[in-house]
């Protein structure tokens, strides 16, 4: 993979980490992952420059808005502590034990093991599968069913005239004007740098069922 090929990726991740970061219901795990995957993205910039001993388009790179990564480096420490013990000769003469009384105490913990497990073994008596009642199998199309049916399959309605009315009389939202500006902006696709481009934004009130989402009105540039 090019330089540009590789800078364009990295661009890329770093524009869906912003988008992902600015959403209101932030999901951690998408963060995580456009952070892990520009960060594999901005080292393998810097291995194919110092491979090739610079890049052909720095004006590529500065697009980036990154800092170069530091890199630690540790003090090597030669010295080495290595502590020896002295081990201590084993003793001259060896234990002896009396075999034959040690024997005489196996037998009679083995005894008494088996007397307490015939004490706690007794004969039960179960009732035949057949005898029971059949069980009831739940039906896993019934819970996706009643889980589709909770997901919105249709856009939101538009509001009606009275009620742009009232929303472009209110405050202006610059957050969602902002972040037009900034995907419009974003080189990743030429369909957003043929958006319209706009002066003022307003944000919607969420209607139910679509939380989480958000939806404004715009005014277009003339």
């Amino acid at each position: 993979m090019s330089a540009k090929d590789t800078i364009s990726l990295a661009h890329t991740a770093r524009c869906k980490l912003m988008i992902a970061a600015d959403q209101p219901d932030r999901n951690l795990r998408f963060i995580l992952g456009h952070a892990f995957t520009l960060d594999k993205l901005r080292l393998r910039v810097l291995e194919i420059e110092t491979e090739n001993g610079g890049l052909e388009d720095d004006s590529e790179l500065s697009t980036l808005n990154a800092e170069r990564p530091r890199r630690v480096s540790f003090p090597n420490n030669s010295r080495s502590h290595t502590t020896t013990r002295n081990r201590s000769p084993p003793p001259g003469g060896k234990a002896q034990f009396d075999s034959s009384s040690s024997d005489d105490g196996y037998e009679e913990d083995d005894e008494e093991e088996d007397e307490e497990a015939d004490d706690g073994l007794s004969l039960r008596r179960f009732t035949s599968a057949t005898a029971q009642p059949p069980r009831m199998i739940e039906d896993e199309d019934s819970d996706g069913e009643d889980e589709n049916e909770n997901e919105p399959v249709s856009p939101p309605p538009l509001p009606t005239d009275m009620e742009l009315q009232t929303i472009t009389e209110g405050p202006e939202s610059e957050d969602l004007a902002g972040l037009y500006q900034h995907v419009k902006g974003c080189p990743c696709s030429a369909e957003h740098q043929n958006a319209p481009g706009i002066t003022r934004a307003w944000e919607l009130p969420q209607k139910p069922g679509y939380e989480g989402k958000r939806l404004a009105v715009v005014e277009v540039a003339a």
